[in-house]
């Protein structure tokens, strides 16, 4: 079954990497909302750009990633441009 999503532009920090991309929360939900919940242990992303924090290069670019929760460091929304 398809639920309806919105996307939200994110950089996720965990030990190793810098994530950007798109977030996929449920509809009319919020960030924090997509964290909290406990049936998902991965959090979908899209259009993914992986940096690795050592040396701050690009070190992926996958179409879609899923991020456990339990790795992230933190998380925030990004301003669009």
């Amino acid at each position: 079954m398809y639920t309806n999503k919105d996307v939200v532009r994110v950089m996720i920090v965990t030990e190793m990497f810098r994530i950007e991309g798109t977030l996929h929360v449920l509809m009319g939900s919020r960030l924090t909302d997509a964290l909290n919940s406990k049936t998902k242990d991965f959090l979908a992303v899209t259009e993914a750009k992986i940096y690795s924090l050592a040396d701050d290069k690009l070190v992926y670019e996958p179409e879609y990633i899923a991020v456990n929760r339990d790795s992230i460091s933190c998380i925030f929304p990004l301003e669009e441009t």
